[in-house]
C-alpha cells in the first residue's frame, strides 16, 4: 500500500480550494482506493469536517505548514539549503513524527490552486513548499515530488531565481496559466478543478425551486471599481425583473457582503428576490444549479464551474493582477464567458458562453487524467 502526501490551502474555508481537494480525493478513491492518504492543511480542524466523507481513513495534518511558518520566524532564506534541511531532522523537535511520515511518504503533491504570491504575506512563504520537497527527494530519490495547476503570480524575478533548481528536482511540475510558465521542466495545463466533470465531483442542489441567476461578488476594496461592479450589477438584475437571484458565498465570511450589507437597500424588488447560499450549505448541499441559469462572478472557480456545467456567464475583473490572470486563463482555455473589466464606455454585463467548451472541458480533462495516471499515479 502506497502512501500518497497532499499539500493544499484548504480549510480556510474557500470553496475554490476546498473543491480542489474534493476532486483529488475522488480520483484517488476512483484510481487507488485502497491507498494511504495524507492531507496537510492550514486548518485541519475544519479540514475534518470538510473531506471526512470524500475519502474512507484519511489522516488529515498541518506538518510542513508549521514547517513554513517556522521557517519564515528564524528568518531562513529560501536559498539557505542547510538551514531548510535541519529544520526537517530535528529542527521541530514537537512535530519529529508527523514529520517523518511526510519524508516517508512515497509521494508529495502540492495541489493545485493560487496559494503563491508576492503580493499577499501568507501566500509568499508558500515558497518554502518547493525548498522543502526538494530537499527530502534529494534524501530519498526514490520519493516522487509533483506539483499540478498551481498558479505562482504575481511573482517577482528574485523568487524565480531563489527556487528555480528546486523546481528542477520536481518529477513533475505543472501550472494553469501562461504567465506561471516560468521554469524549463514545468507543464502547462488545466487547472485541477477541470477534472471534477469527469469524475462526479461537483456537488448539485437538484431542487424544483433553483435561481434564475447565481451571483458571486467578493470584497472589492478599490471603491472606484466597487461601484461600477455594483451600478451594472443593479442595472443587470433589473432587466431581468422576475428572476429568482441567488447570492452563493465561496469564502467565509467575506462573501456574504452583497445579501448582508447595504448595496441593495434602495432596491427592493431586487432585494426580496435574493436567496443566500452560505458556504457550507454549498459544500454539503450542493451547488443551486438548474438549465439555462446566468452567473455572475468574480470567483475564479465559479467561473470554471460555472462553464463546466453550461452555464452562461459573466467574470468581473476587481483591478489586481492575481484575479485577472485567473480568469484570463479560463478565458484562453475557452469558457466563452464575457470577462468584464467595464474600461469601455458601454460596457454591460452579458453572460456568455462558448457552446463548445463542453466538449473541449471533457478533451482537456481526460487529457490531464491519462498524464496523471501515467506520469504520477500509475
Amino acid at each position: 500500500m502506497a502512501t500518497h502526501y497532499l499539500i493544499s490551502t484548504a480549510g480556510f474555508p474557500n470553496y475554490g480550494d476546498e473543491h480542489i481537494v474534493r476532486t483529488w480525493l475522488a480520483f484517488f478513491k476512483k484510481v487507488h482506493a485502497h491507498d494511504r492518504i495524507i492531507l496537510d492543511v492550514p486548518f485541519p480542524s475544519r479540514a475534518q469536517f470538510l473531506f471526512k466523507d470524500e475519502f474512507p481513513d484519511l489522516l488529515i495534518v498541518d506538518t510542513i505548514w508549521n514547517l513554513i511558518y517556522l521557517a519564515e520566524s528564524k528568518g531562513i532564506t529560501l536559498d539557505d539549503i542547510n538551514s531548510l534541511f535541519e529544520l526537517l531532522h530535528g529542527g521541530d523537535p514537537r512535530n519529529a513524527v508527523p514529520i517523518k511520515a511526510m519524508c516517508d511518504a512515497d509521494s508529495l503533491h502540492l495541489l493545485g490552486g493560487g496559494y503563491f504570491s508576492v503580493d499577499h504575506i501568507e501566500f509568499k512563504r508558500t515558497f518554502y513548499f518547493f525548498a522543502l520537497l526538494s530537499i527530502i527527494k534529494d534524501k530519498n530519490p526514490k520519493t516522487k515530488i509533483f506539483a499540478t495547476g498551481l498558479g505562482l503570480t504575481p511573482i517577482n524575478s528574485d523568487i524565480v531565481s531563489a527556487i528555480k533548481e528546486y523546481v528542477a528536482n520536481f518529477d513533475y511540475f505543472g501550472v494553469r496559466d501562461r504567465v506561471s510558465d516560468l521554469f524549463p521542466n514545468a507543464t502547462l495545463e488545466v487547472d485541477d478543478v477541470f477534472l471534477s466533470k469527469s469524475l462526479r465531483a461537483i456537488k448539485i442542489n437538484k431542487a424544483d425551486d433553483n435561481p434564475d441567476i447565481l451571483v458571486s461578488i467578493q470584497p472589492i476594496f478599490d471603491d472606484k471599481i466597487r461601484k461600477v461592479v455594483i451600478e451594472n450589477l443593479i442595472f443587470f438584475l433589473k432587466q431581468h425583473k422576475n428572476a429568482k437571484i441567488g447570492i452563493l458565498e465561496a469564502m467565509v465570511p467575506d462573501d456574504n457582503w452583497l445579501y448582508f450589507g447595504d448595496v441593495f437597500n434602495q432596491e427592493p424588488d431586487i432585494k426580496e428576490r435574493l436567496i443566500f447560499y452560505d458556504f457550507w450549505t454549498l459544500w454539503t448541499d450542493g451547488i443551486p444549479f438548474k438549465k439555462n441559469q446566468l452567473w455572475i462572478s468574480t470567483r475564479f472557480h465559479f467561473h470554471l464551474i460555472g462553464a463546466l456545467l453550461g452555464a452562461k456567464g459573466t467574470a468581473i475583473s476587481i483591478g489586481t493582477q492575481y484575479y485577472d490572470v485567473k480568469h484570463q486563463s479560463l478565458i484562453d482555455w475557452g469558457t466563452g464567458w464575457q470577462f468584464q473589466n467595464f474600461t469601455k464606455k458601454y460596457s454591460v454585463i452579458e453572460p456568455k458562453i462558448n457552446c463548445f467548451f463542453q466538449v473541449k472541458s471533457k478533451h482537456l480533462a481526460e487529457q490531464k487524467i491519462k498524464r496523471v495516471e501515467r506520469m504520477l499515479y500509475p
